[in-house]
């Protein structure tokens, strides 16, 4: 009996090493046929809008929505919200960042909507509008606060890189 219960023991402790208990969820890979699959790419993205916006957890909302952004638009954007407390100017920013993005459309607020808002935002719209190569679409996207009826307007682009969704930038329109 004290035999069979190290064995069950040791095997259980090895299965507990093994295994992932942390809550970020799996990356998907995925391969660059999917970027033709603008309906696959509407549902992913309208998860990553409102799993960040509507989740109580901010830590967790923040994990997620970090694998779902590239390096650069994530590095782009928290500058942008951070500027006027940061030491670099807004002529500063616009020369780092202009060949990148059009810094005309960055927005200054949050990710997606100008606060977070634990559960009261909506995908409302979600609509192809163009194709940047094989790799890369770009959806113009209206997400609605239930809560304070405002819509947020933008054009997203998400590309595939190192074989994931993600997206490279958010035009935010007022």
């Amino acid at each position: 009996m004290i035999k069979f219960s190290s064995i069950a023991t040791v095997v259980l402790s090895l299965i507990s090493c093994r295994t992932d208990f942390s809550r970020k969820p799996p990356e998907t890979n995925i391969n660059t046929s999917v970027i033709q699959d603008t309906v696959y790419i509407k549902k992913w993205l309208t998860k990553v809008i409102t799993g960040y916006v509507n989740t109580d957890d901010l830590n967790l909302a923040h994990e997620n929505l970090r694998t779902a952004l590239t390096e650069d638009y994530y590095n782009y954007k928290q500058e942008a919200i951070t500027l006027e407390y940061s030491e670099m100017t807004e002529e500063e920013f616009y020369q780092k960042w202009k060949a990148k993005y059009d810094t005309r459309y960055v927005g200054s607020g949050g990710f997606f909507t100008s606060v977070k808002d634990n559960g009261y935002v909506e995908v409302s719209i979600c609509k192809h509008l163009k194709s940047l190569g094989d790799t890369a679409k770009t959806f113009h996207t209206v997400v609605r606060d239930l809560r304070w009826k405002t819509d947020y307007v933008m054009d997203i682009t998400v590309v595939i890189k190192e074989n994931k969704l993600l997206i490279d930038d958010v035009k935010e329109y007022k």
